[in-house]
């Protein structure tokens, strides 16, 4: 199934929610702070810590070794893959269960797809609020 931001800003709603956390380091200058979720029929679909588990799922191979990582029990991680693939029609994982080899987990091509949308999404509206902020704040 091929996933294209479009299709996900028709199926989802994203939310930029600046969090006004203005920090003045040396030179006095503020920086922005914001986050960035899918939501469906009010409930998340995606965001920042389900990226940062399946990008975890990639590198460790499990899901129950991804969420020991990330300080999160199995059944939370399971939970929000779950609600992730309801939300948006995807599989996000193929699993194979234990055994001689024991089991694992993988990314499907879908889920890779999910995570390139979603960091090109975040990094172009990273450079915008950037933008936007300095224009706004005056500040170079």
């Amino acid at each position: 199934m091929f996933v294209n931001l479009l299709w996900l800003y028709w199926t989802c709603s994203f939310h930029l929610t600046p969090l006004c956390q203005y920090r003045y380091n040396a030179s006095g200058l503020m920086k922005i702070k914001f986050k960035i979720w899918m939501e469906q029929d009010g409930s998340v679909a995606f965001a920042e810590g389900r990226r940062m588990l399946l990008e975890a799922v990639d590198r460790l191979g499990s899901l129950n070794a991804a969420a020991k990582e990330l300080g999160m029990s199995y059944r939370a991680a399971w939970g929000k893959i779950k609600a992730t693939e309801k939300a948006l029609g995807l599989k996000l994982l193929d699993v194979t269960t234990g055994g001689k080899g024991g089991g694992g987990a993988k990314l499907t091509h879908e889920a890779r797809k999910l995570i390139l949308s979603y960091n090109n999404y975040v990094n172009k509206m990273s450079l915008i609020v950037e933008k936007e902020f300095k224009l706004m704040f005056k500040q170079k």
